[in-house]
């Protein structure tokens, strides 16, 4: 009996002995197949060349080529995809950075000399005609049942940036077939000295600028990007070029034309002069006041102009200043009264004939609001009873209602490191504040310096938004009516914060008024933004770089 149970025993000890082997084998045999999995090298980068010339005169010619081979497969159960990486060399893949992007309808990427350059301008603030290092990687990221370490791959381009000619000018001249005889100078605006503006005479044929800079004389020209352009409407791309390399812009027929350049924006506009209007300043003038009022310029929009004031009745008209002579006017095309609060055709004519003939009429006394664009050659004139009055609001501070008539909102939160100047509370100052547009009582207007990125809002994963930012109606953190981002946020909680990119600049987004959850959803807004609009009313705002 004794042996029959040792016998029992040892079998069974055997039995699980050999089971264990069988675990170990198989653990083994899938460790050996991960390793093998992790040490993949199928994937691999190259570049069209590891050393590149950007070149200003091919710009939309291909720079850099960047070609990778297909990662290993693993499985059926296994999907890989390809994140694609680029940055400047020294910022090692920085989130704040790169560029990422997933890329899986192809095996390369490429950039023409365009491109490059000013992804290198704009994007890593590098200046045209430094050598640079990009580096690019390849990752061949591995999704199914089981933790797979993804092919990696990784090249160092050297990146010569051109050195693009400066758009500067003692002298500026319209040159080419359309010019009848000698090239002829163009002035730039008495208000606007970057703006070069001639109204003239043309005939069908070419035209592009040659300038004259310190000792250059006619060296370079302006031209189109292309070697032979259409006149187009709007502004049109412009290069400076060697005068033997310089394009042409084509004339279609002769007339009277409008020609704009503008070292600025570096763009070049020409249509018949019958379609512009262009101006220095614009005046209030007429028996509705007793001398001539200089209009402002808005902040918001060049080509617009506003007036808020007290007039008297009687009529009006609005002459123009341009190049030192005051020989236009704005006026309406019969004379009568304006429609209120509605914007209305205009035309041109000479200020002696608007105040004989052609005029709106001014019939009570008040504070009128008027707006003039002279991009779409409208004016809106608003009497004191359709004139937009400041927006109230009212929110509740220690058991209190507070009413504010919004005339100015102020940019709060972490982005400035919590800065004060004594205006109020922490995180408030008068340089980052907005006020609100003559033309238009609710749309606010911050242009100035470069917001910082000093601090940042942490949502409730942990996450960290640097450049956090909502906007206050008054100068008081804690309650105060705020317009922020449309984040999810519960006060008490978490924050929130929405993140804006540089392809955002310029798109509204919507903000959300009050005294609720908004208070603590934030803006996160990249490097670079100078400029936002917040329309109060419409609730939307706008961030962008100008």
């Amino acid at each position: 009996m004794k042996n029959g149970y040792i016998f029992k025993k040892n079998l069974l000890r055997f039995f699980f002995l050999t089971l264990a082997s069988c675990f170990i084998v198989a653990c083994n045999d899938d460790d050996d197949a991960t390793d093998s999995l992790d040490n993949r090298t199928s994937l691999v980068l190259t570049p069209s060349d590891y050393e590149i010339e950007l070149k200003e005169d091919t710009p939309d010619e291909v720079a850099l080529t960047l070609n990778w081979t297909e990662a290993a497969p693993i499985g059926s159960d296994y999907y890989i995809s390809y994140l694609y990486k680029m940055d400047l060399e020294n910022n090692n893949f920085g989130t704040n950075t790169m560029i990422r992007e997933y890329i899986d309808d192809d095996f390369s990427k490429s950039y023409t000399h365009k491109e490059l350059q000013n992804l290198l301008v704009s994007k890593w603030k590098q200046h045209p005609g430094d050598l640079v290092k990009l580096q690019a990687r390849i990752i061949g990221s591995v999704e199914g049942p089981k933790f797979v370490k993804p092919e990696v791959s990784t090249v160092t381009i050297k990146v010569k940036m051109y050195s693009e000619k400066t758009f500067v000018a003692d002298h500026l001249y319209m040159s080419g077939t359309a010019v009848n005889g000698e090239d002829i100078e163009i002035l730039p605006m008495e208000s606007q000295p970057k703006r070069y503006v001639s109204i003239c005479d043309l005939k069908a044929g070419n035209l592009h600028f040659p300038i004259v800079w310190k000792d250059e004389n006619k060296i370079n020209a302006i031209s189109p990007v292309a070697a032979e352009q259409q006149i187009t409407d709007g502004a049109m791309e412009a290069k400076i070029k060697g005068i033997d390399n310089a394009g042409y812009w084509v004339i279609p027929e002769d007339g009277q034309y409008r020609v704009v350049v503008d070292f600025e924006t570096r763009t070049v506009t020409i249509g018949l002069a019958s379609n512009f209007i262009e101006a220095d300043k614009i005046y209030i003038a007429g028996t509705c006041v007793s001398a001539d009022v200089e209009m402002t310029r808005t902040i918001e929009d060049e080509n617009q102009y506003a007036f808020h004031a007290e007039l008297q009745p009687g009529t009006i008209y609005f002459p123009i200043l341009f190049n030192g002579q005051k020989d236009m006017a704005i006026a309406p095309e019969e004379s009568g009264d304006f429609t209120d609060g509605t914007a209305m055709n205009i035309s041109t004519m000479s200020p002696e004939t608007a105040a004989l003939g052609y005029h709106w009429n001014i019939k009570i006394a008040g504070v009128y609001r008027i707006v003039i664009n002279i991009n779409t050659k409208k004016v809106t004139i608003y009497s004191p009873e359709t004139d937009p009055k400041p927006m109230v609001v009212s929110w509740t501070w220690n058991n209190n209602t507070v009413t504010t008539t919004i005339e100015r909102v102020f940019i709060w939160g972490p982005y400035d490191g919590w800065a004060k100047d004594g205006t109020g509370d922490t995180g408030f100052t008068m340089a980052h504040s907005m006020t609100p547009s003559l033309a238009n009582p609710y749309l606010f207007i911050y242009k100035g310096a470069e917001l910082p990125r000093k601090n940042s809002i942490k949502d409730k994963d942990g996450n960290a938004h640097p450049g956090g930012l909502n906007f206050k109606v008054g100068p008081q953190s804690a309650g105060c009516y705020t317009f922020g981002s449309t984040a999810e946020a519960i006060r008490g909680s978490y924050d929130g914060c929405l993140d804006i990119a540089e392809s955002d600049y310029n798109q509204k987004q919507t903000v959300v008024g009050g005294q609720s959850h908004n208070r603590y959803a934030f803006f996160s807004v990249p490097v670079g933004v100078n400029y936002i609009e917040l329309d109060i009313k419409e609730l939307t705002v706008f961030f962008d770089k100008r």
